[in-house]
């Protein structure tokens, strides 16, 4: 299922419940950037997905991934994979940026099981990934050393990635033992209120905006307790 959650912004969903979905923003020429590629199990579904709803990967000029956990760079192989098959004057990797936090670099070819695709971009804290759609980097580290939560601008919403999950109506934090440092997760977490948002959208379950209040109500119960 393709899901606009804002104008330009689109989530494409896997098959299953626990599935990631991968976050679309689309520019005013029709060129994609990507918001992690979510479990390899699914990549084949949301590829179709994609293909269907904006004809063409070839529209895909950039990747950008919130960690490196495989449940979020799972796909990337067979995107990479499917992108090369088109014809194109250049490289799938001189064409298509694959963004991460310099952090996280080191990490990010371990996680992968098959075919590993280094990234060829690396960002480092408020910097803007791209100027036209307005997306910029937040470095929270602690859930990984180079996790980021991606914000939207232009449209107001904070993509957290593993920063928070909201599971069967709750928010809660990813559980403990899937955290590189749980106590510098706790300590980072409130800077992402330090930017300009409405909405936020976790990574998990179903794709849902969240406003800035509960948010902000969870990380200060959190850090209090």
């Amino acid at each position: 299922m393709v899901k606009e959650i804002a104008s330009n912004l689109f989530s494409v969903s896997g098959n299953g419940i626990y599935s990631v979905p991968v976050f679309v923003a689309e520019k005013e020429n029709g060129m994609l950037t990507l918001i992690d590629t979510g479990l390899e199990k699914d990549i084949s579904a949301i590829i179709k997905k994609i293909r269907k709803r904006w004809d063409s990967l070839e529209k895909i000029e950039r990747i950008i991934f919130t960690h490196r956990h495989p449940d979020h760079i799972g796909g990337l192989p067979t995107l990479i994979e499917e992108l090369t098959t088109i014809s194109a004057p250049e490289s799938t990797l001189e064409r298509i940026e694959i963004i991460c936090h310099k952090d996280e670099a080191k990490y990010f070819i371990e996680e992968q099981k098959t075919d590993p695709v280094k990234p060829n971009r690396l960002v480092e804290h408020n910097e803007i990934i791209d100027q036209e759609l307005q997306l910029r980097a937040i470095h929270l580290p602690g859930h990984t050393f180079g996790h980021i939560c991606i914000l939207a601008e232009k449209q107001r919403i904070l993509f957290l990635g593993d920063t928070i999950m909201q599971m069967f109506f709750r928010l809660q934090p990813v559980f403990k033992k899937f955290h590189d440092d749980y106590n510098l997760y706790l300590k980072t977490l409130p800077k992402m209120l330090e930017f300009e948002w409405d909405y936020a959208i976790p990574s998990h379950m179903k794709p849902v905006k969240i406003p800035r209040e509960k948010i902000k109500r969870f990380i200060e119960k959190r850090i209090i307790s």
